[in-house]
């Protein structure tokens, strides 16, 4: 379990408790329980299905592997061969500016200095092709479940228009994964967690998100957000006063 303490409207505490059994009934009012193993409405707050893909990093890797679908290995071994490397930590504030300048060309939120908060938990990884960091993934670490979650994934190339850079960086993106899988099972960790799955969905571009991660097999998971009812409320006033 991980516990980040937050603002909401930049005034109000309270705290992001991820991957726990269960909410803390008298928790509603400050703590906000993300990705809890627990399925049961409990007084106080509002549920919300949450679903993610995990994969078992637990087993070896060439059964980790297997599960991959032909594409995916073919593109991690070409990946190689274009001479992507990869570097397992890096720093924060490089990752904070390559995510946003990503975040603008995708019409993404931006993060800022508020991401520092996961910092005792936070491990990023960045793949390399030809001197320029082209794709990076940021990931937060319970070591008490032995999990690790992907948080944001940002990827880049000088120019849109460049098919060639841009099939590079499609692969690096596979390699990386599968590089940072490896990283974290010799560490001991033993659920890698892809950051979230839309099910049910007819969003086209989440629909191409969804099947990059089932590229990498690994079975879907079906966890529960628990909003507090302070949070519910504020987010209430936000939109009554467009604060």
């Amino acid at each position: 379990m991980i516990q980040i303490n937050n603002r909401a409207m930049r005034i109000v505490p309270y705290t992001v408790v991820w991957f726990a059994a269960k909410p803390n009934l008298w928790g509603c009012l400050l703590k906000y329980y993300k990705q809890s193993k627990s399925s049961e409405a409990v007084p106080g707050y509002r549920k919300e299905d949450f679903f993610t893909k995990i994969i078992d990093i637990n087993a070896p890797v060439p059964a980790i592997e297997a599960n991959f679908d032909k594409n995916t290995s073919y593109e991690i071994r070409r990946a190689i061969k274009d001479g992507v490397s990869t570097v397992m930590g890096t720093g924060i504030k490089p990752f904070i500016e390559f995510y946003n300048a990503f975040a603008v060309t995708k019409g993404l939120k931006k993060i800022n200095k508020e991401f520092y908060k996961y910092k005792p938990h936070l491990f990023i990884t960045k793949a390399v092709y030809q001197d320029q960091d082209v794709v990076m993934h940021a990931y937060i670490r319970d070591n008490s479940s032995q999990r690790v979650r992907l948080l944001h994934s940002a990827s880049l190339f000088r120019n849109e228009n460049d098919s060639q850079l841009r099939a590079v960086t499609g692969r690096a993106n596979r390699l990386l994964h599968f590089e940072d899988i490896c990283f974290f099972k010799q560490l001991g960790f033993k659920i890698y967690d892809l950051g979230g799955y839309a099910y049910n969905t007819a969003d086209t571009e989440l629909l191409k998100i969804n099947k990059f991660k089932d590229s990498f097999g690994g079975s879907l998971l079906q966890e529960t957000d628990y909003i507090p009812i302070s949070l519910t409320f504020l987010s209430f006033l936000k939109k009554v006063f467009r604060l």
